[in-house]
């Protein structure tokens, strides 16, 4: 195994392990365990550092507006994606998953949005 390949492996560990520590810190918080919720907070705040690193150091990180051309493309997938995972999800009648995929098409549909209107504002500027 080579090292860009261990690096992706690894880049994709700690941005999973970031939404994981995430998710168990609310957990935690909801349970009222704040000391152990603040600490998986900052956990998963360490492990971003980590997959910021892998980031630029395997080149996913370019200038600014390449970053966001990038970024509408992924926004714009990713609204595509959820829209058809709400639509499976209602037919096999997960109510629960159709309201989330809903929910997070919104997000990012608004993201899109930004998105577009910051690179928009950018290229004016150039």
């Amino acid at each position: 195994m080579q090292i860009i390949e261990i690096m992706e492996k690894t880049f994709e560990s700690e941005s999973n392990d970031i939404a994981l520590y995430l998710a168990m810190s609310k957990k935690a918080d909801e349970e009222g365990h704040l000391e152990i919720a603040n600490y998986l907070f900052d956990v998963a705040m360490e492990e971003a550092s980590h997959a910021v690193q892998f980031a630029s150091l395997l080149g996913k990180v370019k200038d600014t507006k390449t970053n966001l051309v990038n970024m509408l493309a992924g926004e714009m997938k990713a609204e595509k994606d959820k829209a058809r995972a709400a639509k499976i999800a209602f037919t096999e009648g997960n109510d629960e998953a159709f309201q989330f995929f809903e929910e997070s098409l919104k997000d990012e549909t608004k993201h899109k949005e930004g998105i577009k209107n910051i690179l928009s504002r950018l290229q004016e500027n150039d």
